[in-house]
């Protein structure tokens, strides 16, 4: 007999944990949306984030100790900077390069940040100054809550889903992207400029991102190496939703969180410890069986 109180509180674990997922999925997604780069730095990316927080407002590494709302602000506005920079020094260069080129080139990134940050902050778990850590928490129905990192991950992440999807429908900046998107070529001829797009591109991804890798770093109370793990979960996600589908990628995060959490409560005395993470993983092999382009993925024809 399933105890209705305790499956609500796994249920709200999930969500809260799937919301954090899905803003570090969200800027996955943008990126593959608008360059078709599938990005295997994100949960580096995402780990990069977390102990931004950690560089600016302790000092550790440069000195500084700024207050903890300057030092999550001066992280996104980094990881914008980040994004700008990748694409003049490394991704311009790769226009129209094979998939499989930039595949390697995320890849190294990936390998990049952990090297730099392992060298900078050292290997070990950095707790977060206390006003990061809020122990507040929202009653919910049948004794249940949910805490305060979990909340803002499902407030900021409803946020995103919904500003980027206004953005890429109702603003000129969003329909030059979806243009560049359908069609490089095509855009090109028209005047637009790809570069300018794959900067829009990189600098939003990696700043969602960013988000997404402080509210993970939030739900331990600090940054650990633990969370660059994430990537490959994400991964989950995005296919689950679709790769282009920004939509898709907050629903099928959510998705896998609820899985994470129902594996590691109900599966592990059956499958053992790791269940957790060993569902969102079944989970991604049966979606690319049965529906490998995802829920809302984009099917593309091509004529011979």
């Amino acid at each position: 007999m399933v105890d209705v109180s305790t499956f609500l509180s796994i249920s709200i674990a999930g969500i809260g944990l799937g919301a954090l997922y899905a803003l570090v999925a969200m800027g996955f997604s943008l990126i593959y949306k608008v360059t078709g780069v599938l990005n295997f730095a994100q949960g580096q990316l995402a780990l990069l984030g977390a102990y931004g927080v950690v560089i600016f407002a302790t000092p550790a590494v440069l000195g500084l100790n700024l207050p903890a709302v300057v030092a999550v602000l001066a992280t996104i506005a980094g990881g914008l900077l980040l994004g700008i920079i990748l694409e003049r020094v490394v991704f311009r260069h790769f226009i129209g390069e094979p998939v499989l080129s930039v595949i390697i080139v995320t890849l190294a990134l990936g390998g990049i940040i952990t090297g730099l940050l392992r060298f900078l902050v050292g290997p070990n778990f950095m707790s977060y100054p206390a006003a990061l850590k809020p122990g507040w928490s929202i009653d919910l129905p049948l004794g249940t809550s949910i805490g305060a990192s979990f909340t803002l991950g499902v407030v900021l992440s409803l946020v995103v889903v919904v500003s980027l999807m206004l953005f890429f429908r109702y603003t000129v900046t969003g329909s030059i992207l979806r243009a560049a998107a359908a069609d490089e070529q095509a855009a090109m001829v028209l005047g637009v400029s790809i570069e300018r797009t794959i900067i829009i591109a990189w600098a939003l991804s990696i700043a969602i991102t960013s988000i997404g890798g402080i509210l993970l770093a939030m739900a331990s109370g600090g940054a650990g190496f633990t969370i660059e793990a994430v990537g490959i979960i994400i991964f989950a996600a995005v296919v689950f939703g679709g790769l282009d589908s920004i939509p898709g990628a907050f629903l099928g995060a959510l998705v896998v969180g609820l899985l994470q959490e129902y594996g590691s409560f109900y599966a592990t005395d059956v499958i053992g410890p790791g269940a957790g993470e060993i569902l969102p993983m079944v989970f991604l092999l049966v979606v690319i069986l049965v529906k490998p382009r995802g829920l809302f993925g984009t099917e593309r024809i091509e004529r011979i």
